[in-house]
């Protein structure tokens, strides 16, 4: 059995239930930390639409796992190939509310070096944000008719689930 297919098999059997999963793409600039997040595009019926968020998607009948998930989406979405990356491993999956029912699973990747970045149609932009950064951007906004906590990019706004992800990455760095 290959590292890839050890990988799957403990996700399957601690997160069988994830409905799809997203990348945690994490790189050092700097001697900081940081990660991409995209901005998905304004779709109809959508409800991430026009969200910041980490690449990914729902996982597919030909997926054999989350891994193979996150690999396929990560490399449609942004082109970042995530099989030159080093898998560090994943969070329980998250519970999102705008989808009741509907659980991501985020996987951790250290990518070497900074990727070149190629967005398709579903992506408008990105950002590499580095994490030392999010405290000092943390603030309240309504959005999508909610007053939520976001980090605040400017003109765009890292909420939901990505802002959970984000927190407890925030969480285990500071504990």
């Amino acid at each position: 059995m290959d590292q890839l297919d050890k990988i799957c098999s403990k996700i399957a059997t601690d997160e069988s239930n994830a409905w799809a999963a997203v990348g945690v793409i994490l790189r050092w600039d700097n001697d900081e930390l940081e990660t991409i997040v995209v901005k998905r595009a304004v779709v109809e019926g959508d409800p991430w639409s026009g969200d910041m968020a980490f690449p990914g998607g729902k996982k597919a009948s030909n997926d054999a796992c989350l891994v193979d998930t996150v690999n396929r989406e990560v490399l449609e979405e942004t082109g970042i190939d995530l099989t030159k990356a080093t898998f560090l491993g994943y969070f329980p999956i998250t519970l999102t509310s705008i989808r009741p029912g509907s659980t991501v699973l985020p996987l951790f990747y250290l990518y070497h070096g900074r990727p070149e970045i190629h967005l398709n149609s579903e992506l408008t932009g990105y950002y590499w944000v580095h994490l030392s950064d999010l405290r000092s951007k943390k603030k309240k906004a309504v959005l999508k008719n909610r007053k939520v906590t976001v980090f605040d990019l400017g003109e765009d706004k890292i909420w939901g689930l990505t802002y959970k992800m984000l927190e407890k990455i925030l969480e285990m760095m500071e504990g």
